[in-house]
């Protein structure tokens, strides 16, 4: 089926417009699709919203420049829940993003474009962001592999903010090679460092945040079969999980708030009721809460970081549920996105590099396993994932 033919069903591009990359480098063959809140010289980045449905930057994101440095091919941009501030990618000007599964059920987000793009074939990367889960969510419910690097060791430059703390540029592939292929070739070299891997002879998997939910029940078979390998170890970060989400919130909201406070206060009729509520909640935020969070951040941090005394990595269910139907998350994106990013977040509040892989099902639809280290150990991080996909088979 030709790519327009699926982006009629699936809605995986907001604009579909190729741009070619050099005749050479280290992504050559390789096809792009690049989220619509990253800049793209000459090409409409709309961020899903109606504010920006005619805006056509004049300059490229940094990544963007980088992949076409490395003769990458970019295909579109691809659709994203408004401004990259929700989990469902139901609030769009192009529509919701359709579940390469069933089209019927959302394909989560906010980078679900990009996950529906890979998953179909579209293209071979999809190049999103990650602020609360944005890459592993629509990974985990589309059935594809999604990764969140350290935070800033990729420049975010040319990216539309939702949290300058928080946001983070990451991959969604089919396969881990490509995926390593794509890192070798982006991070700058003076933060290649963390590609480096020395994981012990029989390592150790942090069990974390298995709950009786429909993820964590169909992932215990999973467990099983890691057990050949790994040491399992049942893990408790009390204050990762008690306080991470509202800290992580805090953070996040106060900081889009300040980017979008001129739109929401002047026309906040032209956001998406979700997306307008969740910011207006922002511009509530005191000065003396959002430093409260960022100094319980570093708590939390300390604790994260305790826990790498006793194990390699950390291993959860990435969405606590498969994709629902749109028809349920309609009207109800507030409530779905709570759920669906409450694994997820805790990791971007510590900086993990963290990856969601496809191992599972929950009647017959896929659901992740997340995998996350230490900041800068990505390189380990990589090679844990690549065991456990070669044992999950």
């Amino acid at each position: 089926m030709k790519l327009e033919e699926l982006n009629s069903k699936y809605n995986a591009f907001i604009t579909i417009d190729e741009i070619k990359g050099r005749d050479k480098g280290k992504l050559k063959g390789l096809t792009f699709g690049i989220k619509d809140i990253i800049l793209t010289k000459g090409i409409k980045t709309t961020a899903g919203s109606k504010i920006l449905k005619d805006y056509i930057p004049n300059r490229n994101a940094w990544i963007v420049d980088k992949i076409l440095e490395e003769g990458g091919t970019i295909v579109g941009k691809t659709n994203t829940h408004e401004f990259a501030i929700g989990a469902t990618n139901t609030s769009s000007i192009a529509g919701p993003a359709r579940n390469p599964y069933d089209p019927e059920r959302i394909s989560g987000g906010s980078s679900g474009g990009s996950a529906v793009a890979v998953a179909l074939k579209m293209v071979d990367v999809g190049v999103g962001t990650d602020t609360g889960g944005s890459i592993r969510i629509p990974a985990s419910l589309c059935g594809v592999i999604g990764f969140k690097p350290t935070t800033g060791i990729i420049p975010i430059d040319g990216v539309i903010p939702f949290s300058w703390t928080l946001d983070t540029i990451g991959f969604i592939t089919r396969d881990i090679p490509t995926l390593r292929r794509v890192l070798d070739a982006v991070i700058p070299i003076e933060n290649k460092h963390v590609l480096v891997s020395k994981v012990r002879t029989r390592p150790r998997l942090g069990v974390f945040l298995f709950k009786d939910d429909p993820a964590s029940n169909s992932l215990k078979s999973i467990l099983n079969k890691l057990s050949s390998y790994f040491d399992l170890i049942d893990l408790r970060l009390n204050f990762l999980e008690g306080f991470g989400s509202n800290v992580r919130g805090t953070i996040a909201l106060a900081e889009g708030s300040s980017y979008h406070r001129d739109w929401i206060e002047s026309a906040p009729g032209m956001y998406f009721p979700d997306v307008k509520e969740l910011l207006m909640q922002g511009l509530q935020i005191r000065a003396i809460d959002y430093i409260d969070a960022l100094r319980a951040r570093r708590v939390i941090f300390e604790e994260y970081v305790r826990a790498f005394d006793s194990v390699d990595a950390i291993i959860s269910p990435t969405t606590k549920i498969p994709a629902p139907k749109i028809s349920e998350v309609v009207g109800r994106e507030k409530e779905y996105r709570k759920l669906l990013v409450s694994n997820t977040e805790l990791f971007n509040l510590v900086n993990a590099p963290s990856i969601s892989l496809p191992v599972s099902k929950v009647n017959d639809l896929p659901i992740g396993l997340m995998v996350s280290g230490l900041p800068y150990e990505d390189g380990i991080v990589l090679d844990i994932a690549e065991k456990i996909l070669e044992l999950a088979k």
